[in-house]
């Protein structure tokens, strides 16, 4: 009888403890952010961008984001332009809120060269981001990275014919909702 009232009473506790944590929804792991941002062109290839980016995907405590997105990069000194997509995964590797974070996104390319050449290549950028301000719905962050696009012109365009892939410094300031 004993160990059916310490049964009881444990049931119980556990049910008035659950019944007290917030119930949570498949929206609250829904994220999604826009950011924009430069890149300066390290392969001295005069292909220097402006950048403007949005993504989606699952997060929680562990993971600030886990998806898709896509973006629009605008040379600045031609008309080439590059419109990325890629799979992104963002995370500081800890359950807690943390000031700095690790930033990956891989995918592929698709490159409009002056307005002769197009092609898809790959597309990767990793990078190391920082926390600007965060609320409850919300976080604001500067990401400091590198980008590889793999634009190759091999005789597409006698213009950039030497452009063997572009390694970029990039800066990106966003939100993430």
């Amino acid at each position: 009888m004993k160990r059916l009232f310490i049964y009881i009473f444990v049931m119980a506790f556990a049910v008035s403890a659950r019944a007290a944590e917030p119930e949570s929804t498949a929206w609250d792991h829904f994220a999604w952010g826009a950011e924009i941002g430069g890149a300066i062109d390290m392969s001295s290839n005069d292909m220097s961008t402006l950048d403007i980016g949005a993504y989606f995907g699952y997060k929680n405590s562990f993971i600030d984001i886990a998806g898709i997105g896509t973006g629009i990069n605008v040379m600045v000194n031609n008309s080439s332009r590059a419109f990325p997509v890629y799979g992104i995964f963002r995370s500081s590797f800890r359950s807690r809120p943390s000031f700095c974070f690790a930033d990956l996104r891989a995918g592929c390319v698709f490159n409009e060269i002056g307005n002769k050449a197009n092609q898809v290549r790959l597309f990767l950028s990793p990078g190391v981001g920082f926390n600007l301000a965060c609320g409850d719905s919300f976080k604001s962050y500067i990401i400091l990275s590198y980008v590889y696009n793999g634009m190759r012109c091999d005789g597409e365009n006698t213009e950039y014919r030497n452009v063997r892939g572009l390694d970029m410094a990039c800066v990106r300031i966003g939100i993430t909702f």
